[in-house]
């Protein structure tokens, strides 16, 4: 199929409703217009129309996104996050969409899991002794435009693709719409559908050569860069691969200089990936990264205290959910489905213990699943066992039984479409939640 006509799939009427009631119609953010995707429902098929009319036209502009700030920590600059109205969210995840069938055998996306997982063969097998990590500095905002379209325009030579794309990257992020505000001319904005296909299709010409340069292991995961090779070479081939990303417009902080962001060293020495703590055969989560759950534990058990209901039952769902992820969108959500790759067993036991304490601090009388347990569930039998929730299997009975116990819903009225819609809504807000606790490493 021509990509063109690609193109005109992914933007075709029908095909555009489907992208807003698969991804859009149970998320509460709002764009800078503050229109809701409830309010937006009443004016389906007069937005999606112009979506469709103004996009195959190449006159379709973005409106400009609504900046949100996400911290990263103490003494750490913010991210910023760009929020798009709804109509161009829709725009933003069939561009992703369309980007992805006609870049499928050259960009790959691996969930995190899976690099760890080649990572670990790759330590296991002895080939190598030394390890570099490379930590890109303002990727994003860092991307040139005019490098990313010619990147782009070997593909795609359709003059209005190439303009619906250029108004996505080059829409202003901001806080407060005002008519000084200026295109944007370098970087593309974080948290957009289309973010990290974009980023990737940037970077393909480097993945492919350093994958087959001879003597080294080549790992990349958005900006965070794992290098495997012998320790001989391994100042040589750092700034290599330093002068490579400096051709293109990104800079990579250096491992010399600052060792706190980049480092090179023997890879018997301990090393961080990915959340992943690597020490000898020891594979852990990294201390950060354990925190932030249990902050998020704490947090469960907080809203309960100060909550008015204060529904024991509701507790325990959601301490459970937190506790052993779930499936949901044919997708594997939490803290457990991300650090699957660990064999660290004291780590479950301390969550476990932590949970108890957390139990016995807020006097309540539950008793939760186990990190132990879900964490063997989950490497042996994720999807025949019910220990973790699959929500994707869940029948109209259970959907229903979910929002009497846990949300006290009354839905004696409600039609079969209303249930199946406010569970959906429901489980995607929790599992939005699961997500905060990895959300450092996970492509939006």
């Amino acid at each position: 199929m021509k990509v063109s006509d690609i193109f005109l799939k992914h933007f075709s009427v029908e095909k555009l409703k489907i992208t807003f009631s698969d991804h859009i119609v149970y998320s509460r953010a709002t764009g800078i217009d503050n229109l809701d995707q409830y309010a937006f429902r009443s004016q389906l098929d007069e937005q999606v129309g112009i979506l469709n009319r103004k996009s195959i036209a190449g006159n379709y502009k973005f409106t400009k996104y609504k900046l949100k700030l996400v911290s990263k920590g103490r003494n750490k600059i913010p991210r910023e996050i760009s929020i798009p109205t709804v109509r161009d969210r829709i725009a933003l995840r069939a561009l992703c969409n369309f980007l992805t069938e006609i870049y499928q055998d050259n960009v790959g996306f691996e969930l995190p899991q899976k690099i760890i997982k080649k990572v670990k063969i790759d330590l296991n097998s002895s080939q190598y002794n030394a390890c570099i990590k490379l930590d890109v500095a303002n990727f994003y905002p860092s991307i040139k435009h005019k490098e990313l379209m010619s990147r782009l325009g070997r593909k795609i030579r359709n003059p209005a693709i190439k303009s619906l794309i250029l108004s996505a990257i080059t829409s202003p992020t901001v806080s407060v719409s005002k008519t000084s505000d200026t295109l944007s001319t370098r970087g593309v904005p974080q948290g957009l559908a289309v973010s990290n296909i974009l980023a990737a299709i940037y970077l393909s010409n480097i993945d492919k050569k350093l994958n087959a340069m001879h003597g080294i292991k080549y790992y990349r995961y958005v900006d965070d860069v794992l290098i495997f090779c012998d320790l001989s070479d391994a100042d040589k081939v750092s700034e290599s691969v330093i002068r490579m990303f400096s051709r293109i417009g990104l800079k990579i902080h250096d491992p010399l200089k600052v060792p706190e962001k980049s480092s090179i060293g023997a890879i018997s020495n301990s090393f961080d990936y990915l959340g992943y703590k690597f020490f000898g055969n020891r594979v852990t989560a990294r201390i950060g990264s354990v925190e932030r759950l249990k902050n998020s534990l704490v947090s469960i058990f907080t809203s309960f205290k100060y909550s008015k209901q204060k529904s024991e039952e509701f507790l325990l769902w959601r301490l459970n959910l937190r506790i052993t992820g779930c499936i949901y969108e044919n997708k594997s959500k939490g803290w457990l489905f991300f650090f699957a790759e660990i064999n660290d067993e004291s780590l479950l036991h301390a969550l476990d213990n932590y949970v108890n304490k957390l139990v016995k601090r807020f006097n309540v009388n539950i008793y939760p699943k186990k990190f132990v347990r879900a964490f063997k569930e989950l490497s042996h039998r994720k999807y025949e066992t019910s220990y973790i929730p699959n929500f994707d299997n869940y029948n109209l009975d259970q959907m229903k039984a979910v929002l009497v116990e846990y949300f006290n819903l009354k839905i004696e009225t409600y039609q079969d479409e209303e249930i199946e819609f406010e569970f959906k809504k429901r489980m995607s807000r929790q599992v939005k939640d699961l997500q905060v606790d990895v959300m450092d490493f996970s492509y939006s």
